[in-house]
């Protein structure tokens, strides 16, 4: 499917606005974060390289949670798949123990 297309069936499946963005970051195994808000959803995904969209297989498992009614998280790639973190949570390395 086509992005523009599954952003906007995402959209009215959700009834917000999707604002969806790539983000270069130096953060290794940052991929993406997603933030609810009242009116709008925000989805920012790690590209590896600009201009060069490898991330469609991880933009649509974002896609994915913000359709099932996934709150505001951060994720991260650990060992080979994606791990999700609670936006209100600290990161995983973050943590004591």
């Amino acid at each position: 499917m086509e992005i523009d297309g599954r952003i906007a069936e995402v959209e009215a499946r959700v009834g917000k606005r999707l604002i969806v963005r790539s983000i270069c970051t130096p953060e290794r195994d940052f991929r993406g974060y997603v933030e609810v808000r009242a009116h709008s959803v925000i989805v920012e995904y790690a590209e590896e390289l600009p201009g060069y969209f490898w991330g469609y297989e991880l933009l649509e498992e974002l896609l994915q949670w913000v359709e099932s009614g996934g709150g505001s998280a951060h994720f991260y790639a650990y060992e080979d798949r994606l791990v999700r973190v609670p936006a209100q949570s600290p990161r995983p390395d973050d943590r004591e123990g």
